[in-house]
């Protein structure tokens, strides 16, 4: 088949990592692939040259930005449903909620018979001004109309789409944001001096790392937390740590490659993040066989099960958030357990269940479409 997957930028992050994963087992496996993304880079590091050397099409349209531009917006429409006249494409999949609004309308606009939506989280809470919001959930209403599936990455999504009223629920499939899980498979945990807690992800707010600097003034002071990460809440992080009088406790580490490596340095990872469409890195940590401490929000309730790989806590709630830390922690023996178990309940979230997943969605989309399946041309 045609396969054209649209985003709006192809930063060094899950949904964009996930994407070009998707794009490059699909060109393998016979299928006609486009990938089309804006050119725009962020602190998390950059995709776009993985994506120029892929063996697939690679377009790059400068007009696709992640931040609402009207007159950039309305100008990556018009070259999205050109470009998709003037080819014979059968499917498009859209990823993230902006390039999921333009990338459907310009579908739509195309004729394209089969559109599929991949939101990988969801904007109906914690990103935006209330009104900025309400636009949103409108968006998605009425886009649901010419969307044929809706990828969900965990049953916890696909309730918070379901609450909103967003899709019915016959278009909604559940397919995990497969995880590589390889490298992670062979971690093997170091000895340490002290616990350790880990942080991997943006310093940005929906992501909750003040959530965690508040929580370590409630942790026993042994414990000790690297964060591998940067973002916009850097410096914002680095004077809380400071106000907390933390900085003996706690290492900003920056952006790093080699995740598993700093994954066998940790005793339990905490997500602690205020919304999440599946929780990536904690995946690769129970891989890893270490627990997770995460927020009871989105598909996190999904990856990590109380008492089966590690703990949950409220959102928002640092001193829960602690207690949640030591009812692991306290409990070596118990957190070596989790571990184990881990390891076994990540591999539901693989990337071969995604690709197989995946590749049955579009049959099932071709057949009812009148689609021929297959790759070739």
């Amino acid at each position: 088949m045609k396969i054209v997957h649209i985003i709006t930028r192809m930063v060094a992050g899950g949904a964009q990592r996930n994407t070009l994963m998707c794009a490059l087992e699909q060109a393998q496996s016979g299928h006609q692939v486009t990938l089309i993304s804006g050119l725009q880079t962020g602190s998390e590091g950059s995709l776009l040259e993985e994506a120029r050397q892929a063996p697939f099409q690679f377009v790059q349209m400068p007009a696709l930005v992640r931040e609402v531009a009207p007159a950039q917006d309305l100008k990556a429409l018009i070259q999205l449903t050109a470009w998709l006249r003037n080819r014979p494409v059968d499917i498009v999949h859209t990823h993230t909620s902006k390039a999921g609004l333009l990338g459907r309308v310009a579908a739509a606009l195309a004729r394209v018979p089969i559109v599929v939506h991949t939101p990988r989280g969801h904007v109906f809470h914690s990103y935006f001004s209330p009104l900025k919001t309400r636009l949103f959930k409108f968006l998605e209403k009425s886009l649901a109309h010419v969307t044929d599936a809706m990828v969900m990455l965990s049953a916890g999504e696909l309730q918070d789409h379901l609450d909103e009223g967003i899709c019915p629920p016959q278009r909604m499939y559940v397919i995990p944001s497969g995880v590589s899980l390889d490298a992670f498979r062979r971690c093997r945990h170091a000895q340490l001096e002290r616990p350790r807690l880990g942080y991997i992800g943006r310093l940005a707010d929906i992501k909750g790392p003040l959530d965690l600097i508040e929580a370590m003034s409630h942790v026993s002071e042994e414990v000790e937390l690297w964060m591998v990460g940067d973002g916009p809440q850097r410096e914002e992080v680095e004077r809380r740590i400071g106000d907390l009088k933390l900085e003996n406790r706690i290492r900003l580490l920056g952006w790093q490659h080699d995740i598993p490596h700093y994954l066998e340095q940790i005793d339990v990872l905490v997500v602690p993040s205020h919304n999440e469409g599946m929780g990536r890195v904690a995946v690769e940590a129970l891989a890893a066989g270490v627990p997770v401490v995460a927020t009871r929000v989105g598909g996190l309730v999904d990856v990590v099960r109380p008492g089966v790989n590690g703990a949950l806590a409220p959102e928002k709630d640092p001193a829960g958030l602690a207690r949640a830390i030591h009812s692991v922690l306290d409990h070596p023996d118990r957190g070596r357990s989790l571990g184990e178990q881990g390891r076994t309940w990540a591999e539901q979230f693989s990337d071969e269940v995604m690709y197989q997943r995946l590749e049955l969605l579009y049959a099932r989309m071709a057949r009812l479409k009148g689609v021929a399946e297959g790759g070739g041309s």
